[in-house]
């Protein structure tokens, strides 16, 4: 078979021995016919031609064979006395003479043009394949996973299976017992292996463990270090983004950490009042009571964020029916929120079910809920007004919860979903953990959050969630009228 690895096969000898008979043939015919027009000795130049052409395409070898061929033939077919291999004139001799030196130096000159056109086409090659070699290591993907195919790639080139892999140890001692094995050296050491199987021509083996191996350990070494410092770098952009939240936490939530704790100090020392009335200690436990549902709160969000952060708040799904999950988490914010009983809730016929955490997708609906209640007032009544519709859209469970607040502008959308932003800013109600959260919880259940408003107009939060098994979520018409398309209360 071939060996392809300089990037010319093995040409068969019997082929080109025929190619060379055919040239000296069609020299003689064209010298035979070329002989009346011109001395028959000067023709024998004719004869250089299938010699260079042999000589370029199988050799030196088979080009002075043709060279001979030649000679022979010119004496049998033209020179006198014709059918013999004799000679009337000694000028003729000469002139053979001539002719086969010029030949054979023709041969070797173009033997040499040969050899060096290979060797400029075995470099061509093998610079191709290490350009392949370096862009399949250097891709996107990790070293390790980009090694399979550098492996393809070397043996697509060298016609043999060839396996590309990590370095280990224990390859010291395939590197020194097996010719068919080579280690990938990187400026710190080996950092791969390369190991073929089958025999290699001498020269193949040797453009591949002399040129091709030295440049894919660089390669490989780079793709590597690159590795490292990438690592390093999301390392200390973790560590930065853990001091900016700790240091947020420290500036945001220290005040609400302290109002309710100095909500609930205040009220217990003026319980202890011996002047205090039945009324006012009445009153100051429901003080001391709200101030802890506060401070519960707040500790509740800040470590549902950190369990997200950590990837420690893996759902548990149910098939469960939305609308009454929705009021389920309703009538558990009454407690601290009393304004929660006004909230109206509009659902489908027959509801969408969703195959999510109940518990988590609870608080997502307690926290926007809460957040509608915080910023989605009204500026001139003060009154707010939230509704909350659950219905399916395009294979998709969807929680909508709608308020009547001035709306958001675009530009402040995405910053409501980062912790400690409170609606875009760093000031105002709440502790600015609810909507991250939210939307933390949504990403862990398979579902999407996001915001919608208009200016004047409201703001409506989105929660899609995946439909239950066997629940067709796109089917169905909508039991309730769809808002004005300029609307954020309008269906996604």
């Amino acid at each position: 078979m071939p060996e392809p690895v300089h990037g010319v096969a093995v040409r068969n000898p019997w082929v080109e021995g025929l190619w060379a008979v055919l040239g000296v043939v069609l020299a003689t015919v064209v010298v035979g016919i070329l002989k009346g027009e011109a001395p028959v000795v000067s023709l024998g130049v004719l004869y250089v031609v299938p010699v260079l052409l042999v000589a370029t395409r199988a050799g030196v070898g088979l080009g002075i064979a043709t060279a001979v061929l030649s000679m022979a033939a010119f004496n049998w077919w033209e020179l006198p006395p014709v059918h013999r291999f004799t000679l009337n004139d000694n000028r003729h001799w000469a002139a053979m003479a001539v002719l086969l030196v010029v030949a054979v130096v023709s041969a070797r000159i173009a033997e040499a043009g040969r050899r060096e056109a290979l060797r400029a086409d075995r470099a061509r090659r093998e610079a191709d394949l290490v350009a392949d070699l370096t862009t399949l290591v250097l891709s996107p993907r990790a070293v390790a996973d980009a090694l399979p195919d550098v492996g393809a790639r070397i043996a697509e080139h060298v016609g043999r299976p060839v396996v590309v892999v990590p370095w280990d140890p224990q390859h010291e001692a395939v590197v020194t017992a097996d010719g068919g094995a080579v280690a990938l050296d990187g400026p710190g050491g080996p950092v791969g292996l390369l190991r073929w199987t089958g025999a290699l021509s001498a020269p193949a083996q040797d453009a591949l463990t002399s040129r091709v191996a030295p440049s894919l350990g660089a390669v490989v070494a780079a793709g590597l270090e690159r590795e490292r410092l990438a690592g390093e770098a999301v390392e200390a952009a973790a560590l930065r983004r853990s001091n900016e939240v700790a240091t947020t936490l420290l500036r945001t939530v220290g005040h609400d950490l302290r109002t309710p704790i100095t909500q609930i100090a205040v009220a217990a020392e003026a319980l202890g009042s011996a002047s205090a009335s039945d009324e006012e200690r009445a009153e100051l436990a429901a003080g001391v009571l709200e101030g802890s549902d506060r401070l519960a709160g707040l500790i509740d969000k800040l470590l549902d964020l950190s369990r997200l952060e950590a990837g420690a708040s893996a759902p548990r799904p149910d098939d469960v029916p939305l609308d009454d999950l929705v009021r389920d988490a309703l009538q558990e914010m009454e407690a601290t929120h009393p304004e929660a009983g006004r909230v109206r809730i509009e659902s489908e016929d027959p509801p969408p079910r969703a195959r999510v955490d109940p518990v988590q997708i609870g608080r997502i609906v307690v926290n926007l809920v809460e957040n509608a209640l915080l910023h989605g007032r009204d500026r001139e009544t003060g009154r707010a007004d939230v509704l909350v519709r659950v219905a399916s859209r395009r294979g998709r469970s969807v929680v909508r919860v709608v308020d009547g607040g001035p709306g958001l502008a675009p530009s402040g959308r995405d910053e409501l979903f980062l912790p400690f932003r409170r609606g875009g800013a760093a000031a105002g109600p709440g502790s600015g953990l609810g909507l991250a959260i939210a939307r933390g919880f949504a990403e862990a259940n398979g579902g999407t959050l996001r915001a919608e408003s208009y200016p004047g107009k409201g703001t409506a939060f989105v929660l899609e969630l995946p439909p239950a098994a066997g629940d067709d979520a796109s089917a169905g018409p909508p039991a309730i009228a769809p808002l004005p398309p300029a609307d954020p209360r309008d269906d996604a």
